[in-house]
């Protein structure tokens, strides 16, 4: 269980780009679980049932945001930058990401830099060697 949290939850040390993507897939993935589950509680549910589906959006919530949170951090920390930048890259991913679904020209050209934001975050190599994030 430690193991499972220094990979997927921790935010000291550093994370090159094919394991930040391949562990992204796998907190999207397991943050989904919860969420579907919580879809047939709703559905086919009365008071306690709906609570339970809320307690399972709630998990997979959490789940998705502190390993998302944790993952961008460490990959910011293998390029060189302090974790705080986070919060901006927290806020153009999602923006970028909803640019493409409004099927608007305008809101796709305004939000390009958003998505440039996470091409550098996935592409860009880190840092070689050791830098003051570690190793």
């Amino acid at each position: 269980m430690n193991g499972l949290f220094e990979k997927y939850f921790s935010f000291h040390g550093r994370l090159a780009r094919l394991p930040y993507f391949a562990r992204g897939f796998q907190v999207g993935v397991a943050a989904t679980v919860p969420f579907i589950m919580s879809t047939a509680a709703f559905i086919n549910g009365d008071g306690i049932l709906r609570g339970i589906g809320f307690l399972l959006v709630a998990v997979a919530g959490a789940i998705f945001a502190g390993g998302f949170a944790s993952l961008v951090v460490r990959r910011l920390h293998d390029l060189g930058l302090p974790g705080y930048h986070a919060i901006w890259v927290a806020i153009a991913l999602p923006l970028s990401n909803t640019a493409f679904y409004s099927h608007n020209y305008n809101a796709i050209l305004l939000n390009l830099p958003f998505v440039a934001i996470g091409l550098w975050i996935q592409l860009w190599p880190g840092q070689r060697g050791p830098n003051r994030f570690g190793e």
